[in-house]
């Protein structure tokens, strides 16, 4: 099997089976004013929603790329083909999307984005 076969795979069972929860994307809007500096704005609808699945980080603080895992709230896992753009917005990169979990209404803000290379990618997230 090809590495894009295997891809395909996991995207298709993440959307049928894997998935325990939608997630909804509030993605900023970031401007400039001359004095006053950046401001950074979120609208009152979602701009998408993903199937997802979310789970809380493990119990130990073992190292991950991004530091450890106790440093998050939890674990978001989406298709890695939907074409969302998870951080980095406005020029100065400093405004992450937020990310509302549908089943219990918690509002996340993304913190880091992990491609698995599997057909998934693993969003680190905090509360807001």
């Amino acid at each position: 099997m090809t590495r894009d076969t295997v891809k395909d795979a996991l995207r298709r069972v993440h959307s049928s089976t894997l998935h325990n929860t939608t997630i909804e994307v509030y993605e900023p809007s970031v401007t400039y004013n001359q004095g006053d500096g950046w401001s950074v704005s979120y609208p009152d609808l979602p701009n998408a929603a993903y199937d997802a699945r979310v789970d809380s980080p493990s119990e130990t603080s073992e190292r991950e790329r991004s530091g450890t895992t106790s440093e998050i709230d939890v674990l978001v896992r989406v298709r890695d083909d939907t074409g969302q753009q998870w951080t980095g917005w406005g020029e100065e990169t400093d405004a992450p999307v937020h990310i509302l979990d549908a089943a219990d209404q918690t509002m996340y803000e993304v913190q880091s984005v992990i491609d698995q290379h599997n057909g998934t990618l693993e969003l680190e997230a905090v509360e807001v």
